[in-house]
C-alpha cells in the first residue's frame, strides 16, 4: 500500500510538471492596440461611433522574449493594421489586415512571426492581404508610447496611469485579443496610408481609444 501510495504522489508531481512546462508562455511582451472609435467615452459619444466607427485598429506586439518555431523573436516589433465593413466589436467576418515587420528581421524571423500571428491571432486579423518590411520604431517612456512604421503609420499615446483611473461602467470595448493588466490610453497622434486596405486616415484631436497591456502565449 505504501509503494502505490509513493508511485501516486510521484505520478501526480510528473503530471504537474508536465502541465506547468506546456502551458509556459512562449513569446511575451507589450501589446498596444489603437481603434478608430473612442473606448473610453460617454454613452452618447458611444452610441454615435458605433454604427459608422470602429471598423479600424492597430495591434502592436513588442516582444521582450521568446521563440517561435525555434527561431527567436527577442527584442521585436511586429505591427498589424485591421480593417472590416463594420465596427470590429462585432465584425469577425470582413476583417481584413496587413502586417508591418522591420526590415532588420530575418527572413526566418518573418516567416516565425508571421505564423505565430496567423496561427494564435486569426480571429483578430481575418484574411491577412499583405506582409511588407518597413522600419518600426517603438518607444516607451513611463506611461508614453510612440509607434511610428516608415512613412505609413504614426501613433503616439499615453495610457491612464492605472486601470482604475477610469470609470468602468464608462468603457464601452474590451481589446480584440486577450491581454493581462489592459489599461485605456488616449493617442495624441493616430494616422495611417498605405495601399493594402482601402482606408485612410488622420485623426484630429486626442482620443481614448487605446488599450495597453501585456501579452503572453
Amino acid at each position: 500500500m505504501r509503494n502505490i501510495f509513493v508511485l501516486t504522489i510521484l505520478a501526480l508531481t510528473f503530471i504537474a510538471g508536465f502541465a506547468f512546462a506546456t502551458e509556459s508562455p512562449t513569446v511575451q511582451g507589450e501589446y498596444i492596440e489603437a481603434r478608430s472609435a473612442s473606448v473610453y467615452v460617454g454613452a452618447c459619444h458611444f452610441g454615435a461611433e458605433y454604427v459608422e466607427g470602429g471598423r479600424e485598429a492597430t495591434a502592436v506586439w513588442n516582444i521582450q522574449s521568446g521563440s517561435w518555431n525555434d527561431v527567436s523573436l527577442e527584442n521585436l516589433t511586429v505591427v498589424a493594421v485591421i480593417s472590416g465593413k463594420s465596427n470590429l466589436a462585432i465584425d469577425t467576418k470582413t476583417r481584413k489586415s496587413v502586417l508591418y515587420m522591420d526590415p532588420s528581421t530575418t527572413p526566418e524571423q518573418r516567416a516565425a512571426l508571421s505564423d505565430m500571428l496567423t496561427t494564435k491571432y486569426a480571429d483578430v486579423l481575418g484574411g491577412v492581404v499583405a506582409t511588407q518590411t518597413a522600419s518600426i520604431e517603438f518607444t516607451k517612456e513611463g506611461t508614453r508610447y510612440d509607434v511610428t512604421v516608415g512613412e505609413v503609420l504614426k501613433l503616439s499615446a499615453n495610457r491612464y496611469p492605472c486601470a482604475g483611473c477610469t470609470q468602468p461602467h464608462q468603457v464601452w470595448y474590451k481589446p480584440l485579443t486577450t491581454i493581462q493588466n489592459a489599461i485605456v490610453g488616449k493617442s495624441e497622434v493616430y494616422r495611417y496610408k498605405d495601399t493594402h486596405l482601402p482606408v485612410t486616415w488622420q485623426q484630429s484631436g486626442t482620443e481614448n481609444n487605446v488599450f495597453v497591456g501585456a501579452f503572453s502565449i
